[in-house]
């Protein structure tokens, strides 16, 4: 069987791979012999990302600009990785935002539209161009970005539209993986709790962490490179088996009430 998390030849695209979750995604997949697309919207941050993943593996890495919300955008995004690699194996959602955060009877429409267009429209955009790409191969793996608050909302507000984006991400999951199994593409999500990206750390006090952590049995935030594990699970022949699925990287949270 040999090593089942080795991800040899496969090309992957991770969405939003210059961001903290989907960098050390994107990482992850390099180290295990991938050949990784890289997109979002800023091009010198997608440079960084990448110099950093070939510097560290030597791996193939290819650079594209995208707008997830842009149907022509994403679109252009399936033509460009076809052209340079010819097919594509795993894609990874890991673009969205977690913003604003207002009071529910305060929350703003703009706020809310920014977040379904975002993490519900450029997840299923994604999905649905690149999934006609695996569908043609009769093979191909989805892992989409969601959060344990598509399933548990909070104690404090202002999730509101995260909370719902989020559930939508899930459903939208496990909708793919029931449509698309006859045709071997196996569709799950990851869904971590809050991540110690540079953004949490800079926002969050250490009252707000402390009452977190009161919810949490490992008592801590999960570190970004924690998330390359489930994603490399998940595009690796060790996951053959396993579609429609939600998996928690959450420490312990949603193991209690």
């Amino acid at each position: 069987m040999g090593d089942m998390f080795r991800l040899d030849e496969k090309v992957c695209v991770v969405v939003g791979g210059a961001g903290s979750i989907g960098g050390a995604v994107s990482l992850g997949f390099a180290q295990q012999g991938a050949k990784v697309s890289i997109a979002s919207r800023n091009l010198q941050k997608l440079q960084e990302a990448a110099d950093k993943i070939r510097g560290e593996t030597g791996a193939e890495v290819a650079v594209f600009q995208v707008d997830v919300t842009d149907e022509q955008s994403v679109g252009h995004l399936v033509e460009q990785v076809m052209s340079k690699f010819g097919t594509v194996d795993v894609l990874a959602n890991c673009h969205g935002t977690g913003f604003p955060k207002e009071p529910a009877d305060k929350f703003p429409l703009e706020g809310w539209n920014t977040l379904m267009d975002l993490n519900v429209k450029g997840t299923m955009l994604c999905c649905r161009e690149f999934g006609k790409v695996m569908i043609k191969n009769k093979k191909g793996r989805i892992i989409n970005l969601s959060s344990v608050r598509g399933a548990r909302a909070t104690l404090w507000g202002g999730n509101l539209g995260y909370c719902a984006s989020k559930g939508a991400v899930d459903m939208l999951t496990r909708a793919l993986a029931s449509e698309w199994a006859q045709y071997n593409v196996l569709v799950n999500a990851v869904a971590p709790s809050l991540v110690a990206t540079p953004q949490v750390i800079a926002t969050r006090t250490p009252e707000q962490n402390a009452r977190y952590f009161a919810n949490v049995p490992l008592k801590r935030h999960a570190e970004p490179w924690e998330a390359a594990g489930p994603f490399i699970f998940l595009a690796s022949q060790s996951s053959n088996f396993i579609t429609g699925q939600i998996l928690y990287l959450d420490g312990g949270l949603t193991a209690i009430g």
